[in-house]
């Protein structure tokens, strides 16, 4: 028997400059942002994403916290950090890979 290689990674899908708050000096401020998605993955193929995480420097105080939640209580204007900074394409390429495969079954099952 063969072994299963499985685990989980992490893909950078932006850094830019926002306004936050920050929990240190408590102020609006702004901060450079990396957001980080997580996946799952078998074999190195990814299977589908799970969590997004920011790492934060306040640029007020210096403040440097890593692998933070991706919350909304975070950034001032969520919304549109979130529409910016999506789970890349190919993290789902599995869960799509599989839709494909249970389509075509249906498709020719429905024909023969």
């Amino acid at each position: 028997m063969g072994f299963i290689i499985f685990g989980t990674k992490e893909s950078t899908i932006g850094m830019d400059e926002f306004l936050i708050r920050c929990p240190a000096c408590d102020k609006h401020s702004w901060a450079d942002v990396m957001v980080i998605s997580k996946y799952f993955h078998i074999y190195y193929i990814p299977i589908f994403p799970y969590a997004k995480e920011v790492n934060i420097i306040c640029q007020e105080c210096g403040l440097k916290r890593y692998n933070m939640p991706f919350e909304e209580r975070l950034f001032s204007d969520f919304r549109e950090v979130k529409r910016r900074f999506k789970h890349p394409w190919y993290t789902y390429f599995f869960a799509g890979f599989v839709l494909f495969v249970v389509l075509i079954k249906l498709l020719f099952s429905a024909i023969g």
